[in-house]
């Protein structure tokens, strides 16, 4: 690879634009919001927009039955898919919370199982030595039983 200015200028604008991610965060209510999307058209153009609020069902039928409108299909089926478009929308959305629900419970399940690994690493010499005492114990009853059984024969 040359190692000329431009060429390095050039791979370092690459990898700009390959990596770089912005996240603007904009409250949609108001004049404000409408103004900055005239002033710069490519927040809407150029951007993936997340809304972080549930959409209301009659917003989720409007866009429903506006994609649909191109689709020619008959006012009873169309209803029928807006209705099963609705359907989607809001199963994913449980979906979405189940799966970030379970997420959490996967952290802490991950802390509690450190947590009992370092407590386990703690308790290992004292394991050890009752393991140690324990298999003493049983060396000591069954000489003992030895003797109780010599005692009894006589």
């Amino acid at each position: 690879m040359d190692s000329s200015p431009m060429t390095l200028f050039g791979y370092f604008n690459e990898r700009v634009r390959a990596n770089l991610h912005l996240v603007v965060a904009m409250s949609p209510i108001g004049d404000t919001f409408r103004t900055r999307l005239r002033m710069f058209p490519s927040l809407i153009n150029c951007c993936t927009i997340d809304w972080f609020t549930a959409w209301p069902d009659d917003a989720l039928e409007m866009v429903a039955t506006s994609l649909l409108q191109e689709t020619k299909l008959e006012a009873s089926l169309l209803a029928h898919c807006v209705t099963v478009c609705k359907y989607f929308h809001h199963s994913i959305d449980d979906l979405a919370h189940r799966y970030v629900t379970g997420l959490e419970k996967l952290k802490e399940a991950k802390l509690l199982i450190t947590e009992l690994q370092e407590e386990l690493k703690l308790l290992q010499p004292c394991l050890v030595e009752t393991s140690a005492n324990t298999e003493a114990l049983m060396i000591k009853i069954e000489q003992d039983t030895i003797q109780v059984e010599r005692k009894q024969e006589v």
